[in-house]
């Protein structure tokens, strides 16, 4: 899945591009056998100092945020989020980070395994 920062930047002008541009990107219509990009717009991604922030996660797979996004540069993210979804961890090196989307990576957060109810 697609996260996306619906409120960065919070402090410039012009704060709606992005997310339009990024909506224009998974709301076109799925070419041959892709599967429909699924997005979530949510209210932060942790990296405010860097607008522009979206993220792809799953279950059981690394969460990569990628930050400083300009709307022109989003036409990328259908093809991450298919290579994403195809791989079975989600980390980078797994998977063929487009190349205009790779120096925009600013975090990786690979998932926990199952908490135990039990206590020692």
């Amino acid at each position: 899945m697609l996260l996306v920062c619906r409120t960065c930047p919070r402090d410039h002008r012009d704060t709606g591009s992005f997310g339009d541009a990024v909506r224009a990107v998974t709301r076109a219509p799925a070419v041959d056998d892709e599967a429909p990009t699924k997005a979530l717009y949510v209210n932060c991604l942790g990296a405010c100092d860097l607008p522009g922030n979206v993220a792809l996660d799953g279950i059981g797979k690394s969460r990569v945020r990628f930050s400083g996004l300009a709307a022109e540069r989003v036409a990328d993210l259908r093809t991450a989020c298919a290579a994403y979804d195809a791989s079975p961890t989600g980390d980078p090196g797994e998977w063929d980070v487009p190349a205009d989307l790779r120096p925009a990576i600013s975090g990786v957060a690979p998932k926990r395994g199952p908490r135990s109810s039990a206590r020692p």
